[in-house]
């Protein structure tokens, strides 16, 4: 005959397993449905519901994968809204007639569409004249684009009095992109009051693309 205490070792067992499993329920729902749980325990009048429970964990769960997808398909939703702006920039850039418009898309566009508080235009050359455009040194402009062959974002601070002259005091951050133009070199700095508005590790794909589109219409210009 067993010991009289195996009934209760056996269950002291399964209460230690329980306690140091705590979603075993969770995970092996299934193994509910064997087992038959009175409404109340005897010695508290809380509500045993574990079904109540894996209702409300469930919820909570949904809940979350749709906050989740609502941040998904808002950034997906601004991802085509710029999209679609630079597109049009695109057309706008291609459909130019002469060198001199172009550069007038170039800085009209180009901060409107990153919403820049101010633009300034340098060629490395000195065979272009137009309004916007600031001569700076080859050497100097081309020193901010060893880590990346077209943009600069690392925010180094003698950046802003080269290319913000007269708005060194304002302008808090800063992208600088590098147009290729036969043997001299576009550099479009764009500046912003806002600290936060570039960083180094910000996406530069779409600007980029624009780039490109740049350099296009230019060899159709030679």
């Amino acid at each position: 005959m067993p010991p009289k205490n195996v009934k209760d070792s056996a269950e002291e067992l399964v209460i230690k397993f329980l306690k140091k499993n705590t979603n075993f329920f969770i995970n092996y729902p299934e193994v509910l449905k064997e087992l038959n749980f009175p409404d109340k325990t005897p010695a508290s009048e809380k509500i045993i519901d574990l079904s109540a429970y894996r209702s409300k964990k469930i919820s909570r769960d949904n809940a979350q994968l749709i906050r989740q997808m609502s941040e998904i398909l808002k950034a997906g939703k601004s991802h085509m809204i710029s999209q679609k702006r630079v597109l049009r920039t695109s057309l706008r850039i291609l459909n130019t007639k002469s060198l001199s418009k172009l550069i007038d898309v170039i800085v009209n566009d180009l901060g409107t569409l990153l919403a820049c508080d101010m633009v300034n235009c340098f060629f490395t050359g000195n065979t272009i004249q137009h309004k916007y455009i600031s001569q700076i040194d080859n050497k100097i402009a081309t020193s901010y684009f060893r880590d990346k062959p077209q943009t600069y974002l690392n925010q180094n601070p003698k950046g802003i009095p080269l290319f913000f002259p007269n708005q060194s005091k304002i302008i808090k951050s800063y992208i600088l992109l590098k147009i290729v133009y036969d043997s001299d070199r576009f550099i479009v700095a764009m500046g912003s009051k806002n600290i936060n508005k570039f960083t180094k590790d910000q996406q530069v794909d779409l600007i980029e693309y624009l780039i490109q589109v740049i350099q296009i219409k230019l060899t159709q210009m030679d």
